[in-house]
This record gives structure tokens, sequence and C-alpha cells, in this order.
């Protein structure tokens, strides 16, 4: 069996399915088997196999649908529809008894696009919505049985309507349409719009009504507003300019159309409203309204292609972004194009995200979004992608799935001890995302109370059911840590990186990496990874902190050529950088730093010059510098370097600096003489006669130790005309001199 699944992952189907004849030999009462044999023979095009294979393997586990699945699937594929749909049904009712309400809804509406008159699959619907406490669903449903039950069995769709009114008994479509049914009149299709008052409104369900209030409401004169995007800074704005008429109607006959639309609409007759709001749009009434009403339509009526340019249009009105996204994605996902869908259902769902997320969030959840659906599509994987899609859906059509979404964010907010930004789409696909939620912060609480093994337990227990959910992983990881179990926790952390760079999501891995280096700053593997990251995702200034860093773990791991190898890289990385002059001062000095504590005073010296030439205002070097020169013995260099500085801050009109720094450069070498007697020419230049004597006084000791009488008697004689308060000791001194 593993050997076939490996060869089924290379896409060998023909090796696959040796193998799995091999196991099926050994194992011929195994359903698992049958199912990978009809996997494999579905792969290759032998439809009638992988029926029987399907077909068997049902059998022999009645009470699993993956196989039935399967098996209508492959009646649709041999264009068998009414035996797809009567598996499809079985599959459904499957779910239904294991409670899997969402599978079981899923299966259902199959079975109804396939065929749209299958009381059963429309009855069970309604039940589940109502059970669901999903009324306006449910309400849909009921009224959708009537019309299908209104030719011939009128009693049973009035039974129906009555259903819809014991859920909302103010309905007007339920009631109009019980009048009728009264009346013996036939109706078109009925189409239930949710109020904005109720909860569990889809946001196109909602974006519908917001269109239905403007355009009852929009007094039309002989100029309409028209919507124009204006591309500014940040995202489009819409803004209103004055657009004539475009046609002959009179101000009377577009209020008279947009009414007999908005009438035709609500009443559930759909081609009479397709065609008003087409000619009130040819009228000139080139609203996003209008454009989102009529994409609606004519997704009711299964002419995706229309709608969707109809929901594009609208989109660009602001107050309409929201319900075209979704509708948008309703129409991709009907028509089979799972990828767009996917797309438009992610940006429902980070418009959500964002409107609730924290500001300093909102860079981190943007690129999560963008990063989620391009995952989904680069993996292929179409049955995760229709499953994620489901889910978003589901989630975006639940009862006050607003109050949910804010509720979500705040929790998902207060999990992390780190920080990390989560998105709320990874939560929406999580089956159980509510107990998961609660198991995390139970978590939390465990921990505060230094129940460390109950925590734990419990993570592994939520992982059990979502072993994708990511915070799961890190809260287990935070856990680790906590208890120091170090190891562990890094062991964890690399494998949810590991699986961040898989999904795509490399800004979520950088945030992993860092907070293993948190945990062991000398895992230079680990940062050397982060290293490479950081330069993929062009965040250069960051790859350069952290090269300083993994410089500094090299020398105290004693590999001090490691040090300046990682440096000469980060050098060659600093054009890239905001600010290479400040970067290459900062390495240069890191290598200098290096070869000062290896006692490679030379080649320190070659890198302080550099550093001096890219950067004549550094201090530090310029000292540095000096103190090196004296060391090496080359007491006329330091002197050099001595009055470049000098010279240099001289030129900037830094006088008072050049001072401070000569003083700090006697603090540092305080013997040595040409260096004081250039702090004493500074101080007599600057008018300062205390400090000149008090710095010629030192220096004349210096000059006795080291048997420099005459030098001593210039420095005492050069006192004495500072005129000094003790001018008659210094005197005496001369004399002794």
């Amino acid at each position: 069996m593993r050997e076939g699944l490996n060869f089924a992952w290379e896409g060998k189907w023909e090796s696959a399915l040796a193998s799995f004849e091999q196991a099926l030999a050994e194992e011929p009462d195994d359903p698992a088997v049958h199912s990978h044999l009809g996997m494999a023979h579905f792969q290759l095009g032998s439809f009638d196999s992988a029926l029987d294979s399907y077909t068997k393997a049902s059998h022999l586990a009645p009470e699993d649908p993956v196989p039935l699945a399967r098996i209508a699937e492959v009646h649709e594929r041999l264009g068998q529809r009414d035996a797809a749909v009567n598996i499809l049904f079985s599959m459904a009712e499957i779910y239904r008894r294991q409670r899997d309400w969402t599978q079981a809804i899923q299966a259902f509406q199959r079975t109804i696009l396939l065929c749209p008159d299958h009381l059963p699959a429309r009855m069970a619907l309604a039940e589940i919505y109502s059970q669901l406490d999903q009324p306006l669903r449910a309400i849909t449903e009921y009224l959708n049985l009537a019309r299908v039950l209104q030719q011939g069995e009128t009693e049973k769709a009035l039974e129906q309507c009555r259903k819809a009114l014991e859920l909302d008994p103010r309905n007007p479509e339920a009631r109009a349409l019980a009048r009728a049914l009264q009346r013996g009149e036939l109706t078109e299709e009925v189409v239930v719009p949710p109020s904005l008052a109720e909860e569990g409104a889809s946001p196109a369900d909602i974006a519908r009504d917001k269109a239905l209030e403007e355009l009852a409401n929009i007094p039309f004169e002989d100029t309409l507003a028209e919507p124009v995007v204006e591309s500014g800074q940040g995202e489009a704005e819409v803004v209103l300019v004055e657009a004539p008429l475009t046609s002959e109607l009179t101000r009377q006959q577009i209020d008279a159309l947009v009414a007999k639309a908005i009438d035709f609409q609500t009443r559930g007759l759909t081609d009479e409203a397709i065609a008003c709001y087409t000619k009130v749009i040819a009228a000139g009434v080139d609203r996003p309204a209008a454009h989102f009403n009529l994409g609606l339509l004519y997704q009711q009526r299964l002419r995706f292609e229309p709608a969707i340019a109809e929901f594009n249009k609208a989109a660009q009105a602001p107050q309409y972004v929201l319900g075209s996204y979704f509708a948008l994605g309703e129409c991709y996902k009907a028509s089979g194009r799972i990828d767009d869908a996917l797309e438009q259902f992610v940006q429902v769902l980070k418009i959500v995200d964002l409107g609730a997320a924290q500001r300093d969030q909102v860079d981190d959840l943007v690129h999560l979004y963008d990063a989620l659906a391009d995952s989904y599509i680069a993996k292929g994987d179409s049955e995760k992608a229709v499953a994620f899609v489901n889910s978003l859906i589901e989630f975006l059509t639940s009862k006050g799935w607003q109050d949910k979404a804010r509720e979500a964010r705040e929790r998902l907010d207060g999990m992390s001890e780190e920080g990390d930004t989560v998105s709320l789409a990874e939560l929406v696909a999580v089956p159980k995302a509510n107990a998961i939620l609660a198991a995390m912060s139970l978590s939390q609480e465990y921990v505060q109370r230094g129940a460390f093994t109950a925590a734990t337990e419990l993570c592994y227990e939520a992982i059990e059911f979502a072993p994708g959910y990511l915070p799961l992983h890190l809260r287990l990881a935070e856990i680790f840590a906590q208890n120091e179990r170090f190891e562990d926790a890094i062991a964890k952390y690399e494998a949810v990186a590991d699986l961040c760079l898989v999904r795509g999501e490399p800004r979520q891995a950088v945030k992993v990496y860092t907070r293993i280096l948190r945990l062991a700053p000398m895992e230079v593997v680990i940062r050397s990874r982060l290293i490479d990251l950081l330069i993929s995702l062009g965040e250069i200034d960051g790859a350069l902190e952290q090269y300083v860093a993994l410089a500094d773990a090299y020398f105290d791991l004693a590999q001090p050529e490691k040090t300046l190898e990682k440096c000469a890289e980060a050098l060659q990385l600093a054009p890239r950088s905001s600010n290479e002059r400040e970067w290459r001062v900062r390495l240069l000095r890191n290598i200098a730093e290096t070869h000062v504590r290896r006692a490679h005073w030379l080649k320190a010296v070659e890198v302080y010059r550099q550093i001096v030439t890219v950067a004549p205002d550094d201090e530090r070097a310029r000292l540095n510098l000096i103190d090196l020169y004296f060391r090496l013995g080359r007491a006329g260099d330091a002197d050099k370097e001595t009055v470049a500085m000098l010279e240099y801050y001289h030129t900037q009109g830094e006088d008072a600096r050049a001072l401070a720094l000569l003083e700090e450069a006697v603090r540092l070498e305080p013997q040595q003489m040409p260096l004081r007697a250039r702090l004493a020419r500074a101080y007599i230049d600057a008018g300062m006669s205390e400090d000149a004597i008090r710095e010629l006084d030192a220096l004349g000791e210096l000059q006795l130790d080291a048997g420099l009488r005459k030098q001593a008697v210039a420095t005492v004689r050069l006192i004495l005309s500072l005129h000094p308060k003790n001018a008659e000791a210094y005197r005496r001194l001369l004399a002794q001199l």
C-alpha cells in the first residue's frame, strides 16, 4: 500500500495500480485497498474498473461516504446523471446520520445541482437548515419545494409555504407564493432576499439589500451620478461625477423602470427583472447598485459570464466590494473555476479580517492572505481547495458571521504570547474551530498555574482534530519553552517553519526562526537559514542584522575565521541595503575588532583606515586608529592621524568636538607625549590656560621620566608664559633643570 501511494504521489499510476493489486491479493476484504485501486483506475481513465473497485469498497464499508463520492464522480464522467444523483443522495444521508452537517449540505446541494427537481434533497436541506437555526436558508428551500410541487400538487406546495411562514410569518415571498397557489397561478423561481436586520445573510445578501435600498431612494434628475474609480496612493476611491442620460427616456420613465426592476427582483421574476435592469443601465443609471443586482439575477439564471462582468463593475464601489467578491466566488465555483473562486473568497475574508484587526497587524495579514490562495493554487490539490472554499462559504453564510469574525479575531490576538499574527482564514478551515480556540485558551490557563503536563496534553488532543493548524503547534512549542524543554521547543519550531515555507508563507517562517534564536542564539544553522529567507524577501537590512549576530556567534564559538567570512559576505550585500555607508562602516568595524581581539594589529589598522575613508566623521574609528599606531610603535603615524582628525573637525566648524576627541585620546593613551602636547596646544588656542598648564605639567613629568631634559625645560618655559598662579615654583624648577 505504501509503495503504491508513493508511486501515486509521483504520478506513476501504472506502477501504483500494480502495487495496489498485490495488496488486494493479500487483503481482498480491505475497503481501503479497493478505494486505492479505484483511484488508480480512475487516473488511468479506466472508469468502468474504477466504478467496480469503488462499489466493492462501499459494500465493505457501507457507512463510509467517501467511496460514494468517487462513485458519483465516475457516473458523472460517464454521463450517467441519474445514477450520480442517486449515489449523491445516499452519500448525503450518511453524512446526515453522522451529523456532519457541512458535508451533508454540500452533498444535497450537488444532488440538486444535477437534478433541480429532486424533492427529497430539497426537503432534507430545508430540515437541516431549520435544525441549524438558519431560517432564511430553510425558507428558501421550502419555497423552492413549493415551486417544484406547484404543478399538479398544489396542496403539498401550500404545505411548504406554511412551513416557511412558521419560520417567518411576515415573509412577503412566502405569503405572495401562497396567495398565487390558492388562486391557481404558476410562479417563477423563488429567491428570498434576506433582510439586513436578519442574521445569517451572506455578504452578497447584505450587498443586495443595500443595492435595493439605494436604487429605491435615488432621486433621478436629468443627470445621474456615475461612479468613477480614481487610483491614489492607497486603495481605489470612488467619487461621483455627473454623467448625462444616454437615452431619450424621461425622468419619470426611468423612475418607473427602476421601480419595476426592484419589484420584479423581489417577487422572484428573474427574466423580467433582468430586462428592466438592462434598460435602466442603458438609460444612464450606470450605478454599482444596478450592476450588482443585475449580476445577482444573471447568477440565478446560471448565466455566469455576464454575472461576473456585472459583479466586477459593482466591485469598484467600496460599499459593494465585499458582496461582489463573494458573488464572484460563487460564480467561479459554479463554473468549475476553483482557483478563481478561492481567490475571491479569500479576498472577502481578508477584508472582513482586516476590518477587525489592529493597525500593526495589517501588513502581516495582507502578506498571509496573499500567500494563502497562492499556496492552494500552487499545490494543485483541487479537493483541498474545494474543501477550503466550502469552509469559507459555510462561515460567511453562518448565523452571525460578522460577530463571529470579530470575536475570533480578538481571541486569536490574545492567544499567542509572542504576538504573532494569525489569519482568520486559517481558523475557518479548521474543523471544530471553537473547540480548538477553547483548548488553546485553556492551555494558557494551565501554564499560568504551572500545570505544564496538562497544557501539553490538551494541545496534543487539539492537534489530533486539526493537525494542520499551525497556531496549535506554535502554542505547544511555547509551552515546551516555558517548561524549559528547550530542545523539544526548538524541534517543534523548526517543523512549523518548514511547513510555513512549504505553504508559501515565508514571513511566518521568519517569525518562527526568530523565536528559535531567542531561545538559542548560538544556533548558527538556523540564523543562516533566516538570512537566506530575509534576502529572498528583499529585507536586506534585516538580513544584515542577522549577519552581524551570526558573525558574533562564530566569534563566541572560537571560530574567528568564520566571523570574518560572514562579515565579508555581508559587505557584498550592503549595497542593496537602505544605507550602504552605515552598514559598510558597521561591518568593517566588526572586522577590525575581530583583528584586534586576535592581536592582528596591522590588519586592524588597514580596516580602520578604510572606515575613516568611508566615514571621516567616525570618531571611534579615528581614536582606535591612533591607539593602534601607538601600540605598533608608529608614533609618527599616530601624530599624523591626530592632526588629520583635528583638521577635519576644524574644517567642519566643530573645534569643540575636536578638543573633546583629543581629550578622549589622551585618556586612552595617557603616556603618549605627542598627544599631551597636542592637547595642551589646543587648550592654549581655546584660551583655556588653566587646563593647558595642567596638561603641560603632566607632559613635563613624562619628559623628565624619559630623560628628555631639554624638552622638559621648553615645557616649563611654556607654562611660565601662561602666568601660572604658582609661577615662583616653576621658576625654581626651571633653575634646577
